[in-house]
């Protein structure tokens, strides 16, 4: 499938079914993740990759608007992406940190790689950090930026017109350079 085919595959999966992700998928969605590119090639990102009911539980206790069945979205697998922030690179004009940068990019090469093998995602921020540190023992300096919920879908991507509605124009996306 194209790159532009599977951008428009991949959509929010809120609900997963009970078979579990093969361990070579896994090892390819990790692998997607650990190659991204990250600025100044510090990679800065670590994922906790949560496949027993135990580690899924951790996350769900962090994510728990998102809690069923004992996992995320019930999803059989959780990863969560960390940020080594000290090692991330530093802009010098404003002192921007691209550690969320850098996390979202691995994040993002995941969610695809999933998507690529006929896996759903979904990209989940919205958690408590301090339980997430609490419950999988983080050290400090490795900081919890995001979830990635990864299964096999039980549901169903929205019609292209559902999917059109929720978009940006994309002249409302595009802003005009000023010559």
């Amino acid at each position: 499938m194209s790159y532009s085919e599977l951008a428009r595959a991949r959509y929010s999966c809120r609900r997963y079914t009970d078979e579990p992700v093969s361990q070579a998928d896994l090892d390819a969605i990790v692998e997607a993740g650990r190659i991204a590119p990250s600025a100044h090639n510090n990679h800065p990102s670590r994922i906790v990759v949560c496949d027993t009911s135990e580690l899924r539980e951790k996350a769900a206790r962090a994510a728990f608007r998102f809690e069923k069945d004992g996992s995320v979205f019930g999803a059989p697998l959780v990863i969560l992406i960390c940020a080594v922030t000290d090692d991330a690179w530093v802009r010098r004009y404003d002192n921007m940190s691209a550690a969320l940068i850098d996390t979202s990019i691995a994040c993002d090469q995941m969610m695809m790689q999933a998507t690529d093998l006929g896996l759903g995602t979904c990209w989940v921020c919205l958690f408590d950090p301090q339980v997430a540190r609490d419950e999988f023992g983080l050290p400090a300096g490795i900081d919890p930026i995001s979830m990635l919920t990864v299964g096999h879908p039980a549901d169903v991507i929205a019609s292209p017109e559902k999917r059109a509605e929720r978009l940006i124009p994309l002249e409302d996306f595009v802003i005009p350079a000023q010559a």
